[in-house]
């Protein structure tokens, strides 16, 4: 960015008048004269590095008029956003870190001009067995529906849980309820067996009424969820016709696979509109298994251990170790991303801020990585992913346009 641009905006901060996306740039800025300054920082250090870092930023502030008695305040006010942009905002492209070399257009400040989006929240429908469908962010807390012997409550915190009666009504077992959240929702459910599963946004879960009387506990599941999966024995009659006790398996049928599990937690993503499905185990032990026509049915069967994820493709099955903080970062309130092409980096945007995305240009080859909180406006999640240097965001509406960045 050239010096008198850099010179407007410190003036602009001085004087209270700077706007969200030119603090954003301005942060960034620092962050690079910063390491510019000291070839010694290190951006995965960064708590170690502040004094160094700071050092370098008074500097500049002294060197453009700010005033030294103002450098404590600016310090506590300024210091924690450039902490925060320089833990969020690694971004990996072609060679790219931060900023290239060139300067970054001013044109890229005002990118943003229709109106802000919220991001998701909780909000789901329920369908129960019967066929009647329940909005779950309409309804008030308590009890919304018994059936085969099961109270079906929502709590306070947005979450349904299910309560089985001593004595379970006959036929339960043949019955389906199914959980649904729409684009811009999430949701956790409890189930009958005391399972507990978290939902990401589009994601639809069908699952018994009761897993009373069934040698396995099997759910189907489309788009992405996170299971914490209860130790449920049951008895099975030997061959020496005397009851064993052994653990009840459960399994969750998701697109071309099946994942079999004892009690553990993972995480399965199985969007429609992704090529691969991916099993990502951080407790226990799980086995995963293709299903259906979209795979060799001869690709073998993999065993995971804590993390590890497996990968389903039209080639097979495909097994890596990985980190399971970035897999599960949704459930945690984040968006966190690595080496990530910007088409699928915006494939989770959209289903989280429930918006269309349109492309000029073909953007496979710029790569996302860092992370940043989900519960912030659609406009700071972009100015982030702008700060490539290689693109530029407008908002018409419920649409997102991603550009090239005008020369």
């Amino acid at each position: 960015m050239l010096e008198k641009e850099i010179s407007i905006l410190v003036e602009k901060y001085k004087n209270g008048t700077l706007t969200d996306e030119e603090s954003a740039f301005l942060n960034a800025w620092y962050i690079k004269y910063a390491q510019e300054k000291s070839s010694s920082f290190d951006i995965e250090n960064l708590d170690e590095n502040l004094d160094q870092l700071w050092g370098s930023v008074e500097e500049n502030l002294v060197a453009h008029g700010f005033r030294t008695e103002r450098l404590k305040t600016a310090k506590v006010s300024l210091w924690p956003r450039i902490a925060v942009a320089a833990s969020v905002l690694v971004v990996l492209g072609t060679a790219l870190y931060f900023f290239k070399a060139s300067p970054v257009k001013e044109k890229s400040i005002d990118r943003l001009v229709a109106a802000d989006i919220k991001p998701g929240s909780n909000k789901a429908f329920l369908t129960l067995a019967d066929g009647s469908r329940i909005s779950l962010n309409d309804v008030a807390n308590g009890e919304l529906a018994s059936q085969a012997g099961i109270t079906i409550t929502k709590t306070k915190n947005g979450q349904l849980i299910y309560t089985i009666a001593d004595k379970q009504l006959a036929g339960s077992e043949d019955k389906f309820n199914t959980i649904e959240t729409p684009r811009g929702g999430q949701y956790q459910i409890n189930l009958p067996d005391g399972s507990r599963v978290w939902l990401n946004a589009e994601t639809k879960l069908k699952f018994p009424v009761s897993f009373a009387h069934k040698k396995q506990r099997k759910v189907q599941l489309t788009g992405e969820a996170y299971f914490e999966v209860a130790k449920v024995m049951q008895k099975e009659q030997g061959l020496d016709r005397k009851d064993k006790v052994t653990r009840m398996p459960f399994i969750v049928a998701s697109k071309g696979q099946e994942v079999e599990v004892l009690g553990t937690h993972f995480n399965v993503n199985a969007y429609s509109d992704k090529i691969l499905t991916k099993t990502t185990l951080l407790e226990g032990a799980v086995r995963v298994s293709s299903s259906g026509q979209i795979v060799n049915r001869h690709a073998k069967p993999v065993n995971l251990i804590p993390g590890q994820q497996a990968s389903l493709s039209p080639g097979g099955l495909t097994l890596k170790n990985v980190d399971t903080e970035e897999a599960i970062a949704w459930k945690n309130g984040q968006f966190m991303f690595s080496n990530e092409p910007l088409p699928e980096v915006m494939k989770e945007i959209s289903r989280w801020y429930d918006v269309d995305v349109a492309y000029k240009g073909d953007f496979s080859a710029v790569v996302i990585g860092g992370s940043v909180s989900k519960f912030t406006n659609i406009k700071e999640v972009l100015d982030v992913l702008a700060l490539t240097g290689k693109i530029s965001f407008k908002i018409e509406g419920q649409k997102v346009i991603v550009s090239p960045l005008a020369n």
